[in-house]
């Protein structure tokens, strides 16, 4: 049986009723057609067959304030955690290391993570529930105040739990590299108040531990024998780490629709019972005979932390969000350093830490145009630290912190997104009876325009003032070995910095993902080490002083392309640098990096490969070259029914246990440098991970972990 409609072009068609037809008009719009078709004469009617019409969701889309991505489900089945979920979507805007879980934007800042816009931390993403992601969004500059003025997001929605919830066990082995690590993640939910327990375990131990070094010093007069040029030879002879580190967290959250409020208590626990090594030591001068020595070390730091998010709507275009913090914190440190029977450096200390902070932040929208965002914050720190050993002192750090910013946003027809931002950054220092007070401006200004939902253009350009951290203002001296010491330097200034970016992103469809960025960043009169032989007896003595600027320039491009119905997902991401500095470690380079990955999805399989190239920079605040090596690896895994087990090879054709290569010249004292660990080492890994759930599931809200521990003013 057919139906013949003529249209009023005078096009004919001929509706078979095998073809699907999608309707989009109304019935009244659709009512003129049948008039005119009954109407027509047979024979004036011609026949055309209409194509099969196909339908495809749109899983990625952009905008002037916010580009939201939708995770395929065979991605969500595949993945272990919200990291590797985030890695697997290959979302252009930010990088993802999936080795050290590390999550940045492609110009290499800093990603404040939310789940359903509560603060997550990376472990709290080890947890997630990746089948649970309904869609994640990626900001630029957002106004809402539960994000907490952070200037690049990615927030997780999920769905929510009625009732009940699930647990999550996860357990790690490396091989090659002896590590365990054990986690247990459980939710329940009931009505408006959810509840969050995590614990974990991870141990540690490493026999290829400590560096090789050459050093060259340059004394004017050593031990009074007047000028020395003295070359030290140190070659690792064993080396013997372990660490242990535990952490329990408890949270409670409440959630309406107009507000949230979560309470949280974590205790962290991190010991390091052994950190020997053992060296032989050479010198070209006679006054020094060759020996061995040995640094044996050890450390425990602990902290209780209570955290307290509160959210309020005051209404339809306002919102407050509250976050208060409290931080105790004890650290002890234990060092011991010996090269022959008369010289014994024993350097210990105890640390007792108490860190406070607010912050409010407000968002006004008086209306759809113009969003109004204001930042209040106070943070106070005290550090109580005592040194034992050859240089017993106490020293008392009392640092306040205290900022008041305003951010306002204006948003054109919704294709700009047009914001500017002041704040102003008041410090003040009390270390050991020495005074220094400071206060700065942070400025920034962004746009983005978006004509369409495929197409983001982003600029923004950033100005402000840095502080030291206090252990680089720390005014004790201690004695590294028989040749080195240091100390704090207490006079350091701030640092200014400036960075533009002006990134582009153009989504043209389901299976692409394109975007290129250029970025210009300096780091102007930085904090740097500095060596002069000024130390006890003419020795050589490490501080640190301002000197000198950081450029560091790039143009790079990310490309993603979804093959075979999003079977083969592949990303490309080249980017070239251009890096130099002045002063007394002036210095430049230009390099090409570049990073590569492939995923590979069949049934309930998945095969994975990752490839980063090494690279050659200055690191920012020191004088000191470092050369990363490459890094690659090779996962595959299955997932279903609450199972995920994977197998991985990372580096599997590094059998060197070397990490890091460090040089360093100046004036006074230079060195090259290797220093051995399991950063590149070879490694084989096996994960399982399992999920019981219970409950009824609707929407999914946020994940707790532990929490680490707390920051220290230790001078090292």
């Amino acid at each position: 049986m057919n139906r013949w409609i003529k249209c009023i072009s005078g096009t004919s068609y001929n509706f078979n009723m095998k073809v699907i037809i999608i309707v989009l008009s109304s019935a009244l719009a659709f009512s003129p057609l049948i008039a005119v078709a009954q109407s027509v004469e047979p024979d004036s009617i011609t026949i055309q067959n209409l194509n099969e019409v196909v339908v495809e969701a749109q899983m990625q889309r952009t905008n002037a304030k916010v580009s939201t991505y939708i995770p395929m489900a065979r991605q969500k089945n595949a993945a272990q955690n919200a990291v590797s979920l985030l890695s697997q979507m290959s979302i252009p805007q930010i990088s993802v290391d999936p080795v050290s879980q590390v999550i940045q934007t492609a110009h290499g800042q800093n990603v404040s993570v939310f789940i359903d816009f509560v603060p997550a931390t990376s472990e709290d993403l080890k947890g997630m529930r990746t089948q649970d992601v309904k869609k994640v969004e990626y900001y630029n500059h957002p106004s809402d105040a539960r994000f907490q003025g952070a200037k690049y997001v990615i927030n997780f929605v999920m769905q929510k739990y009625e009732w009940g919830g699930y647990t999550k066990l996860n357990a790690n082995k490396w091989f090659g590299v002896n590590q365990v690590e054990g986690s247990v993640y459980s939710k329940m939910a009931y009505k408006r108040m959810t509840f969050d327990l995590f614990a974990d375990e991870i141990y540690l131990t490493n026999r290829h531990t400590g560096q090789n070094s050459v050093e060259r010093f340059m004394f004017t007069d050593l031990y009074g024998t007047g000028a020395k040029d003295i070359a030290r030879t140190s070659e690792m002879k064993s080396g013997r780490y372990r660490n242990n580190s535990n952490d329990i967290s408890f949270r409670a959250l409440y959630t309406t629709e107009k507000i949230q409020i979560s309470n949280s208590i974590a205790y962290s626990l991190t010991n390091v019972p052994r950190n020997d090594v053992g060296n032989t030591l050479t010198y070209s001068d006679v006054m020094l005979l060759a020996t061995e020595s040995f640094t044996k070390s050890s450390s425990k730091d602990l902290a209780l932390k209570y955290s307290g998010e509160y959210f309020f709507m005051l209404s339809k275009q306002a919102g407050l969000n509250i976050e208060a913090n409290y931080t105790y914190g004890h650290n002890d440190l234990n060092s011991g350093y010996t090269a022959h029977d008369d010289l014994s450096i024993i350097n210990d200390a105890k640390e007792d830490i108490h860190k406070l902070s607010v912050y409010l932040h407000l968002n006004w929208d008086p209306d759809k145009a113009n969003q109004l965002f204001t930042n209040f914050g106070v943070q106070h720190d005290w550090n109580t630290i005592n040194y034992y050993g050859n240089s017993p002192s106490e020293q008392k750090y009392d640092v306040g912190i205290y900022f008041l910013g305003q951010n306002y946003q204006h948003i054109f027809n919704e294709k700009w997104n047009v914001g500017a931002s002041l704040a102003w950054i008041w410090e003040t220092n009390r270390i050991s009876g020495i005074n220094a007070d400071n206060n700065f401006p942070q400025t920034n200004i962004n746009a983005t325009w978006s004509p369409t939902d495929k197409h983001q253009l982003y600029l923004t350009a950033n100005y402000g003032s840095m502080f030291p951290n206090s252990s680089q203002k720390s005014p004790n001296m201690l004695q590294q070995d028989e040749l080195m010491w240091y100390r704090g330097t207490p006079e350091l200034k701030d640092y200014k910095y400036t960075n533009v970016l002006l990134s582009y992103t153009w989504l043209p469809n389901n299976r692409w993902q394109l975007s290129a960025d250029a970025y210009f960043g300096l780091i102007k009169n930085r904090i740097v080490s500095v060596y002069s032989p000024t130390g006890p007896d003419g020795t050589m003595l490490r501080q640190y002083f301002n000197g000198g600027n950081y450029f560091s320039d790039y143009i790079g491009a990310s490309a993603t392309g979804k093959f075979f119905d999003g079977k083969l997902v592949g990303k490309l991401r080249p980017q070239f640098w251009i890096r130099k500095t002045t002063g007394e470690y002036a210095w430049s380079s230009n390099q090409l990096t570049c990073t590569a990955q492939l995923n590979y999805y069949f049934g309930n399989f998945y095969i994975t490969g990752w490839y980063k190239t090494p690279s050659k920079y200055q690191q920012n605040h020191s004088g000191i070259i470092s050369k990363s090596q490459s890094k690659y690896q090779i996962e595959i895994g299955w997932g279903s029914k609450g199972w995920n087990i994977s197998a991985s090879a990372y580096n599997f054709a590094h059998t060197s246990w070397e990490d890091l290569r460090e040089t360093l010249s100046s004036e006074y004292y230079s060195f090259d440098r290797t220093t051995f660990g399991t950063q590149y080492h070879a490694r084989y890994t096996l994960s399982v991970s399992y999920i019981i759930g219970y409950g009824k599931k609707v929407q999914r809200k946020n994940e707790i972990s532990g929490s680490g521990t707390a920051g220290s003013a230790i001078l090292k």
